[in-house]
């Protein structure tokens, strides 16, 4: 795809995913476990055919990765759109998802959104994170407990390692709202951080347990934080992805039990982040629904509940 192609494409789907949320919406109460109100909400909205359209124009893959986690991710499929896709433009070429980005949306890179640059931040503090050494910083009880974890999970199997880092995080990390941990609407912490301090908010969660997988073996680039819309909740949301050839798992501070996403209906992506990459979520062709948010991606602050389930 040539580059005025993909700049055509990546404004098609900014105009589908992003002003189609201008219609009908309403506020919500969300605020990461306290219910605090404010104003950045979304909804679940029914397309047009130009949004279905420009999404297929401007899917891009996620990868297809082993069910172990442990290859690269697979050559995206490269296919010919109709000519009538888009009336008077001639075919283009667009690479569609095998297998469905998470959520089962489609999703392209878009490493200018305001999420970006706070992950190009935090990304290599999860790279380096080092649980062994504490050095008397604060935290060395929970960062040794961490240790123990990503110890154990060395000869589990991969469903078992994902399960154990999951619980061990959920029950490490209390939550408490940007806001008042550090101040600030929305930061996103490093694992030192996050031990030091002994709590957080989702995403915090979710960081966490990337260093912890990557300490234990895992692949960097098979794991995403995925910020989406709770459609059951009414509440934006943060939650960490792993993907393999069987699917994306989902560890969720909200539960000890690791999910695939196809059993999360409710759950609506809006933006993703993985190793140096960021990606905008939208629905395929055919679909009904988009995940819409009425303010710009950077009044996104993800909101969770405190208990498990």
């Amino acid at each position: 795809m040539t580059t005025n192609v993909r700049k055509y494409c990546e404004k098609l789907l900014r105009i589908s995913a992003i002003a189609a949320s201008l219609v009908g919406l309403s506020t919500a109460s969300a605020a990461c476990g306290d219910r605090t109100p404010f104003a950045y909400t979304g909804v679940a909205h029914k397309t047009t055919g130009f949004v279905a359209a420009t999404a297929t124009v401007v899917a891009w893959a996620v990868g297809n990765w082993s069910n172990e986690a442990d290859h690269g991710v697979a050559e995206p499929t490269v296919h010919k759109v109709s000519a009538t896709t888009l009336v008077g433009r001639p075919p283009l070429q667009t690479v569609l998802p095998k297998p469905s980005a998470v959520f089962d949306s489609v999703a392209f890179k878009a490493n200018s959104i305001p999420a970006a640059r706070k992950w190009k931040e935090v990304f290599p503090a999860i790279l380096h994170a080092d649980f062994k050494h504490c050095d008397k910083q604060p935290g060395c009880s929970a960062r040794s407990v961490l240790q123990k974890s990503v110890e154990n999970s060395a000869e589990a199997s991969f469903r078992q390692k994902l399960q154990g880092i999951n619980t061990t995080v959920n029950r490490l990390v209390r939550y408490q709202p940007d806001a008042q941990n550090y101040g600030t609407k929305d930061y996103w912490a490093s694992p030192d951080e996050i031990l030091a301090r002994g709590k957080g908010d989702c995403e915090d969660y979710a960081i966490l347990k990337m260093a912890a997988l990557k300490e234990s073996g895992l692949p960097a680039q098979a794991m995403s934080i995925v910020v989406l819309r709770d459609t059951r909740r009414n509440l934006f949301h943060a939650v960490l992805a792993i993907t393999t050839s069987k699917g994306h798992f989902i560890l969720d501070n909200l539960s000890d039990q690791v999910k695939l996403d196809r059993t999360l209906p409710h759950y609506q992506p809006l933006f993703s982040v993985s190793a140096e990459r960021a990606w905008i979520h939208g629905v395929k062709s055919g679909g009904e629904k988009i995940a819409s948010a009425r303010s710009p991606l950077s009044d996104i602050m993800p909101g969770e509940g405190t208990t498990l389930q």
